[in-house]
């Protein structure tokens, strides 16, 4: 460990500073971690500070040593599913702060090769309303282990992140309003091209992944002008780019909330001067994730355009992507069993008519043919509604003009078979994190551990291989391009398998984006 730790105090500014600590020198100063055996470890580094629905003010230098041992603040929310399981847990994150624009940064403790380490930075998900990248499930040691710089970070949430105001618009110098959490991913990308090469990154080769609403955070901002070269290359799970709000969509929602605040919608002082937990308390708390307030907005200057129409039309960044999602995505809704509006088919067929207008019909035509229960229709219809079908038309809109590789997560544990492969599985096997709280409660065994352990490192081997600038690969088995008929598939055993959602996602638009959207 020394002579690795020498080594990089000449390749990359490291020096030990005793008692486990490391330190290095990045072009703002000093920072301070520490090694966890092969991993050298940094967290809570500020990229950015933030004044409550402002644009970020970036964090350049610093005085002295920046101590970097622990997370920073994570941002204000009622939480994510993982955040609020945590909290019950009694062990889990640090407080909440509106200043908390931070992130954490795992490297390989052993020479960076000739430019530096792959960099791959995350985007967390959790409805635009929740989560952190401090969340232990997303810890980025086994990734870098894989010889990749890890970055997790924070971004504003909820009313904070996406809360959009005429009168925050009309004292904005761009007239923008509403994407406050996307300009601080901007932010936080800019940051890592900035600063990364200190711990040894390669700035050049930098690989955007996202899961859920980090996904579809990825995917809009190929379609911001303010994030063109954010990254060089991006990975989707679960999570396409339809999910914008028009500026009148956006006020619509800031209307209904302001009644619940009790401040009007024009008075900005009694907006900052609300306390930041009664905001928090006043957010809705939604199922459906089509019915979350907060989510990007057509601001005209953060996004000018739908980003499916601006990837249809090639407006949009053309990077190298590998996208995906879980073979039964909705089956995180665990109240779907005992709910008749989600159980019976005369509950289904009604929520389709609410969603689906004029083709509601032919929606269920369609999934009756399929599934001869109602629950089984249920979940296909959201999962390939809201991600599945939304995620593979993105990638088919960006395969137009860049690489793109599709693949399809079906593993589920066995000691949760009625989740199938839901929401979120592929995270643990990602990350590496299977015996991290809540994952750890799917593989509770010796047993489980031990099937599921060739999957982790098939995963992480096509995730690292992809960052590196090859294709994905999983054992000898490279990603298809997406559009050729076949995926990657996850299970068990992985490999290539034949791709059905061209056919079951050709209700949603395939290849083409949805319109007015």
């Amino acid at each position: 460990m020394k002579r690795v730790l020498l080594a990089l105090l000449l390749l990359a500014g490291l020096a030990q500073a005793g008692g486990g600590a490391v330190r290095v020198r990045l072009p703002g100063g000093w920072v301070q971690g520490y090694a966890e055996a092969d991993v050298l470890v940094f967290k809570g580094i500020p990229y950015a500070h933030a004044e409550r629905w402002r644009a970020p003010e970036r964090v350049d230098a610093w005085s002295g040593v920046l101590r970097a041992e622990r997370p920073g603040p994570i941002c204000p929310q009622k939480g994510s599913i993982t955040v609020r399981l945590g909290r019950l847990a009694g062990r889990y994150l640090p407080p909440a702060d509106e200043d908390c624009l931070n992130l954490n940064v795992w490297v390989p403790a052993e020479d960076p090769p000739p430019g530096g380490w792959p960099v791959m930075v995350f985007v967390h998900g959790g409805s635009y309303t929740g989560g952190s990248g401090s969340e232990p499930i997303y810890d980025g040691a086994r990734l870098a282990r894989r010889g990749v710089v890890v970055v997790t970070f924070n971004y504003r949430l909820g009313p904070f992140g996406f809360l959009a105001l005429p009168s925050l618009a009309a004292e904005d110098p761009h007239g923008s309003t509403g994407n406050y959490g996307l300009l601080d991913q901007i932010a936080a990308f800019a940051w890592v091209r900035r600063q990364i090469a200190g711990f040894g990154g390669d700035p050049q080769n930098v690989t955007a992944f996202g899961e859920s609403a980090g996904a579809m955070s990825i995917c809009t901002l190929l379609a911001s002008p303010l994030a063109r070269g954010a990254f060089d290359r991006a990975v989707l799970e679960s999570g396409g780019c339809n999910f914008v709000y028009t500026p009148q969509e956006a006020y619509a929602h800031a209307r209904d909330f302001a009644r619940a605040v009790g401040c009007d919608p024009g008075d900005l002082a009694c907006w900052r001067a609300l306390p930041a937990e009664r905001l928090v308390a006043l957010v809705p708390s939604e199922t459906d994730f089509e019915k979350v307030p907060f989510k990007p907005v057509l601001d005209g200057y953060v996004l000018e355009e739908p980003p499916e129409r601006a990837l249809a039309a090639g407006r949009a960044a053309a990077v190298p992507l590998f996208v995906g999602a879980t073979e039964d995505e909705y089956r995180l809704d665990v109240t779907a069993p005992e709910d008749p509006a989600k159980s019976t088919w005369a509950g289904v067929e009604a929520l389709v008519r609410e969603k689906e207008g004029g083709r509601a019909d032919a929606v269920i035509r369609h999934y009756r043919a399929r599934f001869d229960r109602a629950l089984d229709a249920y979940y296909a219809y959201m999962g390939e509604r809201i991600l599945i079908c939304p995620t593979y038309r993105a990638g088919r809109l960006a395969a137009r003009r860049a690489p793109v590789f599709g693949y399809r997560f079906a593993y589920a544990s066995p000691l949760w078979p009625e989740l199938g492969s839901m929401h979120g599985m592929e995270l643990p096997f990602v990350f590496g994190t299977r015996g991290v709280w809540p994952f750890w409660a799917f593989f509770a065994s010796t047993e489980v551990q031990e099937q599921s352990g060739g999957l982790v490192r098939a995963v992480q081997q096509a995730w690292t291989a992809f960052a590196r600038g090859e294709a994905p690969r999983a054992g000898w088995a490279p990603a298809p391009r997406l559009g050729s008929g076949w995926l990657l598939g996850f299970d068990a055993r992985w490999g290539w398998r034949a791709d059905d959602w061209a056919a079951r996602c050709a209700l949603w638009g395939a290849g083409e984006p949805i319109p007015n959207r």
